[in-house]
């Protein structure tokens, strides 16, 4: 097995500046850190610290990606509704704990963002640092799924809308759960249903904005496009400004639809300020229950998509793949339920 040494000769360099390389140190100039980059994948080399585990080919560990759009640089985050509650996949990966109890595996856990080509894998993939992965949530691409199956490394998809044919996934369908949500809306006596959808830079907007629109269609109610609102990005503050610009251009909606509790609560928070009183005048359903839901006021009627039990279904699907690395595909969906609490009124 290649060691630091073995590197740092064939790079021309010291042993310390690999080092630095490694530690992803600013003291390397350029050139020199790609110089080395490259010779580290020439030859396969890997750190030390992972040794053992690979000459064994087995590390006992598995790999929890959490795919965000962004990652924070500094600690001094806000708790303000303008934060990512980030609910979803903390759920998740508590199911994931609780499907892995009783076995061998530990978890280490990494958030990730694709880059534009997909050419960079997480460290604990590059190192080697575990036997098995789960990538919980999108966003991800079609380049990083196929980059990441190059590697041999086993893997499932967990998360709302992560459905990809070809690889394991175990996934809520958004689209289920804004049906379910209309259905429980229309049912109650509402005509006038607006969807608060997810920011447009997720894909899963379509899935729950066709579900909306047909179920529009099959109650004989007209679609109106303005009606399907957008939020620019996944939180609290985002909502509460495309929910007021579209009160304010006239929208008079008596129920909202909220692709998520945050989502909700920003509309809340405007309808607080301009006096309108949930559920009273209008009603209110938010796809994927969580504590945030339950802490509001009122509290809030919520389809509940059984994150926990994706997360379960997760960790029984990867160990499977483990100890069979040839067998059929699973894609599963986890089907949701409702939550009623006190935000919606019969009309």
């Amino acid at each position: 097995m290649p060691t630091i040494n073995d590197v740092a000769k064939r790079a021309g360099v010291s042993r310390s500046t690999v080092s630095l390389v490694l530690n992803h140190s600013k003291l390397v100039k350029e050139d020199t850190r790609r110089l080395v980059e490259q010779v580290i994948h020439e030859i396969n080399y890997v750190p030390n610290s992972n040794a053992r585990g690979l000459s064994a080919r087995v590390t006992n560990n598995l790999g929890v990606i959490f795919m965000k759009d962004y990652l924070h640089n500094s600690t001094q985050v806000s708790y303000d509704s303008d934060q990512h509650i980030g609910l979803c996949s903390f759920n998740i990966f508590n199911g994931i704990m609780a499907g892995l109890a009783g076995t061998d595996y530990g978890l280490i856990t990494e958030n990730f963002v694709c880059s534009p080509d997909a050419t960079t894998l997480p460290r604990v993939v590059t190192e080697k640092r575990v036997d098995g992965l789960f990538v919980v949530a999108r966003p991800y691409s079609m380049e990083f799924l196929s980059a990441l199956r190059d590697t041999g490394l086993p893997f499932v998809l967990v998360g709302v809308g992560c459905f990809e044919e070809e690889f394991d996934s175990i996934y809520a369908d958004p689209g289920e759960g804004v049906a379910l949500a209309m259905r429980d809306m229309l049912n109650t006596g509402h005509q006038n249903i607006c969807l608060l959808n997810c920011s447009a830079q997720l894909d899963t907007r379509n899935l729950r904005l066709e579900a909306f629109r047909r179920a529009l269609e099959e109650a004989g109610t007209p679609f109106r496009e303005k009606w399907n609102i957008q939020s620019t990005s996944n939180n609290g503050a985002s909502a509460y400004r495309a929910f007021r610009s579209f009160w304010e251009a006239g929208n008079r909606p008596d129920a909202i639809v909220a692709a998520n509790g945050q989502s909700a609560l920003g509309a809340m928070r405007y309808l607080y300020e301009i006096g309108v009183r949930v559920p009273d005048q209008l009603s209110i359903i938010a796809y994927e229950d969580s504590s945030v839901c339950g802490y509001a006021t009122p509290a809030l009627t919520s389809v509940n998509i059984r994150k926990e039990e994706m997360g379960r279904q997760a960790a029984q699907c990867l160990l499977a793949r483990i100890r069979e690395p040839e067998r059929p595909v699973k894609n599963i969906s986890i089907p949701p339920y409702m939550v009623y609490r006190d935000s919606v009124m019969t009309r």
